[in-house]
């Protein structure tokens, strides 16, 4: 994974340390790792790995390119938010246990409770845009107007900054205005994450080693992510209950099915959605190609 740290992350930690807020700068910077630690986890529970990861003063730049299917969308979306709302209520739970440790945690409740809502809102490159992303049909044609949200909230946020001149200079809004601007009108189309079936994840540097794992045809689709990792490639043997084999899947075949299907759907629902009802005629199609190709071989 590439780490990089982005300039405006440094104008941050320079404004608040010059402000004599460095303690305000740890517990903030402590919340932003957690948000992101949180999406990270959700990633790779659907599948996903992070190839990299640019640290802003606010969270992380999201890309256009990244190819999440809408589920996953929107549930790595609402993850990094979600954790930094759940970590201001055990916050103000802590306080109730022992408030001596107020003074102490204030700022931190407010960190968190900051970034968890401001990045649930909806404009380009928040997460609140990567939710929106996977709910609508459209995705192109919603990012041209989430990234006009975005620059339509930074002139606001610009506004705020110069009128704090007048009751209390605040930093904090400048440099919002300039990383939505940003982010809304130079964002990255670098992919951020990248599902780990994909061979862009694979460290083909340091080597791949081939495995075989057998598995139960009862077996949801989730849990086939925690037999792959870069560092292999995995063939799975699909067994049904008396232990004989039914299939053969690649990494490829099985992200094919993984777009198609909930994961939490047991891979045999996947492979014979025929036999188990579950079929639409486009998904027949597809896993008929894929039933053709495991027989060819």
């Amino acid at each position: 994974m590439q780490i990089k740290v982005h300039p405006l992350f440094f104008v941050l930690a320079l404004a608040l340390v010059a402000l004599g807020q460095a303690w305000a700068f740890v517990l903030t910077f402590a919340a932003l790792i957690l948000h992101e630690l949180a999406h990270m986890a959700f990633a790779r529970l659907r599948g996903f790995a992070v190839k990299k990861l640019v640290l802003l003063p606010f969270g992380a730049m999201m890309s256009t390119e990244e190819s999440f299917d809408k589920g996953s969308a929107v549930i790595v979306g609402l993850a990094g938010p979600l954790c930094n709302l759940a970590l201001a209520v055990m916050t103000v739970g802590l306080w109730w246990i022992a408030p001596s440790v107020y003074p102490y945690t204030e700022l931190f409740f407010y960190a968190n409770l900051s970034l968890g809502l401001f990045n649930l809102l909806p404009v380009y490159p928040l997460d609140g845009s990567r939710i929106v992303l996977g709910l609508c049909k459209n995705k192109m044609k919603a990012i041209k107007g989430l990234q006009i949200a975005g620059i339509v909230c930074s002139i606001a946020f610009l506004g705020l900054f110069i009128s704090s001149f007048f009751w209390g200079l605040n930093f904090t809004f400048g440099i919002i205005a300039v990383f939505l601007f940003y982010g809304a009108a130079f964002g990255t189309k670098d992919e951020m994450y990248v599902s780990i079936l994909d061979s862009a994840s694979k460290n083909y540097m340091l080597g791949v080693e081939k495995k075989t794992v057998k598995v139960s045809e009862d077996m949801p689709l989730i849990r086939f992510y925690h037999h792959v990792s870069s560092a292999c490639e995995t063939t799975f043997l699909v067994l049904d209950g008396d232990g004989r084999e039914i299939a053969r899947l690649s990494e490829h075949e099985l992200k094919d099915l993984a777009v198609k299907y909930r994961l939490s759907k047991p891979v045999k629902f996947a492979l014979f959605p025929d036999r188990y009802g579950e079929a639409s005629k486009k998904d027949k199609t597809s896993v008929s190609k894929i039933r053709s190709a495991l027989r060819r071989r």
